[in-house]
């Protein structure tokens, strides 16, 4: 098994994986979402979206950024 894989199990969470996931839900300004993406029990990617809100109440996404693992 590929040491990555250990350490973005999601039968096994780490401390690694932890530490990926505080660092995404840390790096939302104001609003905004992450999703974890997972394939065949392991994490493969964390995406976070930080969401600007316009004066008349619409979203309007202005980044987005993703960690591959």
């Amino acid at each position: 098994m590929d040491p990555n894989q250990h350490e973005y199990s999601v039968r096994k969470i780490s401390p690694t994986l932890l530490v990926e996931v505080k660092k995404a839900l840390k790096s939302i300004t104001s609003h905004g979402s992450v999703e974890i993406y997972v394939q065949s029990g392991v994490v493969t990617q964390i995406t976070v979206r930080n969401i600007r809100k316009t004066g008349n109440g619409t979203n309007d996404r202005n980044k987005k950024a993703t960690i591959g693992l």
